[in-house]
């Protein structure tokens, strides 16, 4: 039985790019979204190349984790590509964890123990979480992964803009937490972090307020970029070329990071 690539968010501009990538290697997939119209399509787009199964649902929902378990029928997992997730422009501060980290968590943990030895989960975060990357704030939220509470997470749960980022850098710490569980099966964990991409929800982002092209202005690379860009790293994490590396963050953002730290830092942009 061949091992099943995984994508959430797959009817997303990353997602559908992902998906792809994925398909024109020849990998079982199963394809995860919320609403199960766009998968279909996909679906249908993707079947000369690939065998793929659709399931709809939201990935915060406690059941869906093992509705993926049931999708398997009994195989390895051996890609987890996960991109489902909201922007600040599409849900309150508390939703925007608990979609973008909590169900992130609990999916991870789900599916560890259904990894193909040689398998990868790659965790989309973004540049945004590399931004914050504080002291003060990786603090609070390494007390979260250990299961505790934290009033800085709290205050900045507060407002979606500053969610958004805590929300992505728990993602990026997450990964070399759960390293060492995914290293005793032989498996791999990733976060990649992209930078402003062109899909619906990076233009949404962009005609909210002025900040993004702000960040355009300073990035090395001067535009926003493609799905596709994305993609092709996934497709590197989930190859065996990529076979040494876990527990790490995967910055692709077209130098935006850097940018912002060369003008003093976010507060300067």
């Amino acid at each position: 039985m061949t091992d099943a690539a995984i994508v959430t968010g797959a009817a997303g501009g990353m997602g559908v790019a992902i998906a792809r990538a994925f398909a024109k290697e020849g990998r079982n997939l199963i394809l995860c979204d919320l609403h199960v119209g766009p998968l279909e399509e996909l679906a249908k787009e993707l079947s000369a190349q690939a065998k793929v199964t659709v399931l709809a649902g939201d990935v915060t929902a406690a059941d869906y984790p093992q509705r993926i378990v049931a999708a398997l029928g009994g195989g390895k997992i051996g890609a987890l590509a996960h991109a489902a997730g909201v922007s600040p422009s599409m849900a309150d501060g508390a939703r925007v964890f608990e979609i973008n980290f909590n169900a992130t968590t609990r999916l991870v943990e789900h599916l560890l123990p259904h990894m193909a030895v040689g398998g990868v989960a790659i965790l989309i975060a973004s540049n945004s979480g590399q931004m914050i990357a504080r002291p003060m704030f990786d603090k609070a939220l390494k007390k979260v992964l250990k299961g505790r509470s934290s009033l800085i997470l709290k205050l900045m749960l507060r407002n979606s803009r500053t969610a958004y980022p805590m929300s992505k850098r728990a993602v990026q710490l997450y990964a070399p937490a759960m390293a060492p569980a995914f290293g005793k099966i032989g498996a791999r964990i990733v976060s990649l972090s992209p930078g402003m991409i062109d899909t619906n929800m990076g233009r949404l982002e962009k005609q909210a307020g002025p900040e993004m092209d702000k960040l355009i202005a300073v990035t090395p690379l001067l535009r926003m970029g493609e799905p596709s860009e994305i993609a092709s790293v996934v497709a590197f994490l989930a190859s065996p070329a990529a076979s040494y590396i876990s527990g790490t963050d995967i910055l692709v953002d077209g130098g935006t990071v850097a940018g912002v730290d060369a003008v003093g830092g976010p507060m300067k942009v």
